[in-house]
C-alpha cells in the first residue's frame, strides 16, 4: 500500500494548482531524483489510442492518445471504470490501474480500469509545443469528446473478446479535482455514454476572484500558526501599500528578497507555504512539519516576521540559480523572461486553460474579511500573465468563467447516478457544490450521493492504505454499494430497454 501513498502526494500536489506553484516548479525542476521507482508491468500499458487532433472541424488528422487498461478481474457484462488524469502527465498516475480505491472498484464489479492521460499533458501531445498557436484545441469541448470518443471506439488489446459498446457496458467516469470536473460533465453532457460518475474534489463552479481558497486554511489550520501569519500578512501590507520605498526594501530584504522589484512578486513568494496545505495525506502534514513549525515557541510580530523570512529565504535558495537574483528568478512582469518566451515548457498547458476558461485566481480576501495573504496579490497579478505568455490577440481579456458556469451549470448542475466527495478542509471546496454558498441539495429529486469527508482535504478518498479514516474507507464503501445498487437497477429487463434507446440528445 505504501507505493500509492507516495504516488497519491504527488498526485495531490499537482492537481489544480496550489498558491505559490510557480515557485514550487523551480524547485520540483533543480531536485535530482535517485529513487527508482517501481515500473507497471507492461500488460497495463502504456497503449495508445488515434484522437481527432480537433473534434469540430474536417480535419481527419490525429494524435496518440496514451492510457492504461487493467482487465485482469473482467467478466463478461462488468462495468469500465474510467479515470482521466487530468492536468498533469498520467506516467505516475499509470499505477492507479492496479493499487486504488479505483482498481479495488473495478475488481468488486467484475470491470475494468483504465487510466487515459488528459490533451496536451505527458505524452499525449496533438502539437509539437505549447504555443498559443498549438494550445488552441486544448479546451473542455475538446476534453470532454476525448473521453466520449474514446468510449465509443475503444477496442482494448489486452481483452480477449470484444467489449460490447455503451450503454450496453457501462461506464463509470471518476474523477479528482479537475478530472472531477470531467467525470461530471461527462455524466451531463453525455448521458448516453456515461452510466455514473464519481467527481472528488470537483471545483465545477467557476471563479474568477478565488480568495475563498485560503478560507480553509484560515479556519481549520493550527491557531498558533494561523494567528502568526495574519500577523505578519498584516504587517507585510502595512508598507507595501503605503507610499514608501525605503520601507519596502527594508522589508523584503528580511525576507531574502530584496532585489524582488515588484511588490505582487513579492506577495506570491510569501503565499508558497499555504500551498503546503494542499498537499497534505492523511498520512503527512507539510504544512504544519515545514513551516508551521518555525513558528514554535514564537509570540512577537518581530519574531513571527523574522521566522517566516527565513523560511522565505530557504525557499529562494531551493528555488534560484546561483548565478541569479531573485529578480530575475522570480520577476513576473518582464515580457521577456523564460517563463514567457520559453514554449516547450509543459506548465503551459494547465495556464492556457486557466487564462481561457477556468480563472480560479487564488489572492488576498477583500478588506472585509480577514486574510492570511497579501492584498498586493490580486487577479491582476494573475491576469497579466496570459497576454504575456500567449500573446495579447490570442486569449481573451478575461477568462470565460461565466460561460462555463452557464454551459456546464456549475452550482447547480443536477445529475442524477453521482457520488459526489467533499473534503472538508479542502481550499477547493468553496467552488465544490458541496460548497457552503452553493444551494442546498436536501430536498433535490435526483438519485445521487453527497459526502463531506471531516476533517479532510483533497480528494483523500483516493487513498487505500492503513493510515486513512474510517470516514474514507466508510466512504469507499459507499462508492461501491451505491454504483452495485444503479447497476443492478438498471439491470432490471425495463430499465434495460430504457437505457438501450436512451436518445444522446
Amino acid at each position: 500500500m505504501s507505493l500509492l501513498l507516495v504516488l497519491g502526494v504527488s498526485h495531490l500536489t499537482s492537481a489544480l494548482y496550489a498558491p505559490g506553484s510557480r515557485i514550487r516548479e523551480k524547485i520540483e525542476s533543480k531536485k535530482i531524483t535517485s529513487q527508482v521507482k517501481e515500473k507497471l508491468p507492461e500488460k497495463y500499458g502504456p497503449y495508445y489510442f488515434d484522437q481527432p487532433i480537433d473534434h469540430f472541424s474536417l480535419n481527419t488528422s490525429t494524435f496518440k492518445h496514451r492510457y492504461w487498461a487493467n482487465t485482469d478481474h473482467y467478466k463478461q457484462g462488468g462495468p469500465v471504470i474510467l479515470y482521466n488524469a487530468g492536468e498533469t502527465p498520467a506516467d505516475d498516475r499509470s499505477f492507479y490501474v492496479i493499487n486504488s480505491t479505483m482498481a479495488e472498484l473495478a475488481k468488486r464489479l467484475d470491470g475494468i480500469i483504465i487510466v487515459m492521460e488528459h490533451r496536451f499533458y505527458g505524452t499525449s501531445m496533438p502539437a509539437p509545443d505549447f504555443s498559443a498557436k498549438s494550445l488552441v484545441t486544448l479546451n473542455t469541448k475538446q476534453a470532454l469528446e476525448d473521453i466520449a470518443s474514446f468510449i465509443k471506439d475503444l477496442k482494448l488489446p489486452n481483452l480477449d473478446i470484444e467489449l460490447p459498446p455503451a450503454p450496453e457496458t457501462k461506464y463509470i467516469v471518476y474523477g479528482g479535482s479537475y478530472s472531477g470536473n470531467l467525470a461530471a460533465w461527462m455524466r451531463l453532457k453525455y448521458p448516453h455514454l456515461v452510466f455514473a460518475a464519481v467527481p472528488s474534489s470537483a471545483p465545477v463552479h467557476m471563479s474568477y476572484d478565488f480568495y475563498q481558497y485560503f478560507e480553509p486554511i484560515r479556519k481549520y489550520g493550527p491557531k498558533h500558526c494561523i494567528k502568526a501569519i495574519h500577523s505578519v500578512i498584516l504587517f507585510v501590507d502595512h508598507i507595501l501599500f503605503s507610499p514608501l520605498e525605503g520601507p519596502k526594501i527594508r522589508l523584503k530584504e528580511r525576507f531574502g528578497a530584496q532585489d524582488l522589484k515588484h511588490d505582487d512578486d513579492f506577495a506570491e513568494l510569501l503565499s508558497y507555504p499555504l500551498g503546503l496545505w494542499q498537499a497534505m495525506t492523511p498520512a503527512s502534514n507539510p504544512f504544519v512539519e515545514e513551516f508551521c513549525s518555525v513558528f514554535e515557541g514564537l509570540s512577537s510580530v518581530h519574531d513571527y516576521v523574522e521566522a517566516y523570512g527565513n523560511y522565505t529565504k530557504s525557499i529562494i535558495k531551493k528555488a534560484c540559480d546561483k548565478e541569479e537574483n531573485v529578480n530575475e528568478c522570480m520577476d513576473t512582469h518582464d515580457p521577456r523572461g523564460k517563463m514567457y518566451t520559453d514554449v516547450t515548457n509543459e506548465n503551459r498547458a494547465w495556464l492556457w486553460q486557466v487564462c481561457t476558461e477556468y480563472a480560479y485566481w487564488q489572492t488576498g480576501a477583500p478588506l472585509w474579511k480577514s486574510t492570511i495573504v497579501s492584498r498586493k496579490l490580486n487577479t491582476a497579478w494573475f491576469q497579466r500573465q496570459c497576454p504575456l505568455t500567449f500573446g495579447e490577440h490570442e486569449v481573451p481579456r478575461r477568462p470565460i468563467w461565466r460561460k462555463i458556469n452557464r454551459e456546464y451549470e456549475g452550482w447547480y448542475v443536477s445529475l442524477d447516478r453521482v457520488f459526489w466527495i467533499d473534503g472538508e478542509y479542502d481550499p477547493w471546496r468553496e467552488d465544490s457544490i458541496q460548497s457552503e454558498s452553493a444551494p442546498d441539495r436536501s430536498d433535490w429529486e435526483e438519485d445521487a450521493k453527497y459526502v463531506v469527508l471531516p476533517k479532510s482535504v483533497h480528494h483523500w478518498d483516493f487513498f487505500v492504505s492503513e493510515t486513512v479514516s474510517e470516514s474514507i474507507k466508510n466512504t469507499q464503501e459507499q462508492v461501491y454499494t451505491s454504483i452495485r445498487k444503479w447497476i443492478d437497477e438498471a439491470d432490471q429487463p425495463s430499465a434495460t430497454f430504457a437505457m438501450k434507446y436512451q436518445s444522446p440528445n
